[in-house]
């Protein structure tokens, strides 16, 4: 159970990387993001994404998205 856990945490993840890479230098707002990436995961693999936020959050945290506002962020390569 804890190790598909991971694997679906790194698949999830990488989709919101997918996401903002192919949206570059643009201020995204977060609503945009969780809708596309719920949407896709659900098409790609018939389950739901569960908590999309934590993904963004973590994202933001590390440095590879810039923080723009509240619920604002941003990718610049």
């Amino acid at each position: 159970m804890k190790k598909n856990k991971k694997k679906n945490d790194h698949i999830q993840k990488d989709l919101v990387v997918e996401f903002f890479r192919k949206n570059p230098n643009r201020d995204i707002k977060h609503p945009e993001v969780v809708d596309w990436v719920v949407a896709t995961y659900k098409k790609r693999t018939g389950n739901v994404f569960r908590d999309p936020d934590r993904a963004i959050r973590q994202l933001a945290q590390s440095g590879f998205l810039i923080k723009i506002a509240k619920g604002v962020y941003k990718y610049d390569p």
